[in-house]
């Protein structure tokens, strides 16, 4: 990988962005819708050796993560 490569933005997430089909919310890149709507009821992200949903419905960042 370049480092050219963009990360995805969710927290946690350690998946490349596909340049020709990002998800984009609030001018930042994600891997996969889910990543980008921060897992609101626990989706999964679209890669199954990524965990970054239970960071987020854990509390991972603030104001991220399903509402209670």
């Amino acid at each position: 990988m370049n480092d050219e490569t963009k990360r995805c933005a969710c927290p946690g997430c350690h998946i490349p962005i596909d340049p020709q089909q990002p998800f984009e919310r609030d001018g930042k890149a994600y891997c996969c819708q889910a990543c980008a709507e921060h897992h609101p009821r626990g989706e999964p992200c679209t890669n199954l050796d990524c965990h970054c949903d239970e960071e987020a419905t854990n509390g991972g960042e603030a104001g991220v993560g399903p509402i209670a």
